[in-house]
């Protein structure tokens, strides 16, 4: 059995970013099956994950659940044939279909055709009990220390500053209504610093550091960033179009 399956662009572009996280991803419906959940942890230092929630429109499949071992490898097929160009018969556009076990319980292979062409890709879609599933659930904070904002061009930026300094941390420093983020190198001892206005002031200053390598991981966009300091904070992504995306960053023992 095959059948169509509907997508949303800007969810596909968002899923390939978050795929820097863990390309190894399981999407799966909610009981009423409204509803699309992913979440996934960076399996190297487990000090990034994430959870998103998105309306089933956004990637409607007929099973509870479709899995795939290799994301990166599944958007260069389906890069392939998404083609946009001013002239409409220059432009294409992938077709997905999947086709699925006879009683319809198991997405098995992943179809990506072109629109406009004679040519087409089968992905193998992956067996659920061959991947390690997140064991972590919603995340709750013991306290909300301090809240702040990042603005997309601030994230783009930091983004930048820690590839320029190589910085392997990052500090933040809460104090009064300010935040101050140092990415720092602890190889050459080269730091980079900037200040956020926090929603309001902390009760008592408190710092903590997490690895700059999940910094590149995040998705471009603005954030609402809520802070604990046991050492664990929230970004939420800024969205209006039915996902909701909540990223966690964990603090560094090291």
């Amino acid at each position: 059995m095959i059948k169509q399956t509907n997508y949303d662009s800007k969810f596909i572009s968002l899923m390939t970013e978050l795929a820097a996280i863990n390309p190894t991803l399981i999407f799966r419906k909610n009981a009423d099956g409204d509803k699309v959940t992913v979440k996934a942890i960076e399996q190297q230092d487990k000090s990034i994950c994430y959870i998103l929630d998105a309306d089933k429109a956004v990637f409607d499949f007929e099973s509870e659940s479709l899995a795939m071992l290799d994301f990166n490898r599944f958007i260069s097929y389906f890069n392939t044939f998404n083609k946009a160009n001013k002239d409409e018969n220059l432009s294409d556009t992938p077709i997905l279909s999947v086709e699925y076990s006879d009683d319809g319980q198991e997405a098995r292979i992943m179809h990506i055709n072109s629109s406009k062409q004679k040519c087409s890709f089968k992905h193998r879609l992956a067996d659920e009990d061959a991947i390690v599933k997140p064991s972590f659930n919603r995340i709750k904070f013991p306290s909300i220390d301090a809240k702040l904002s990042i603005a997309d061009e601030q994230l783009t930026n930091l983004v930048s500053m820690k590839k320029l300094t190589d910085a392997d941390r990052i500090k933040w420093s809460f104090h009064d209504s300010v935040c101050t983020l140092t990415l720092y190198n602890t190889r050459t001892t080269d730091t980079y610093e900037t200040d956020f206005v926090l929603d309001a002031s902390v009760d008592a200053p408190f710092e903590f550091s997490t690895l700059a390598k999940g910094l590149p991981m995040i998705p471009d966009g603005s954030y609402k960033i809520e802070v604990s300091k046991s050492g664990i904070m929230s970004l939420t992504q800024e969205r209006a179009d039915g996902i909701d995306l909540v990223l966690y960053l964990a603090k560094t023992g090291k």
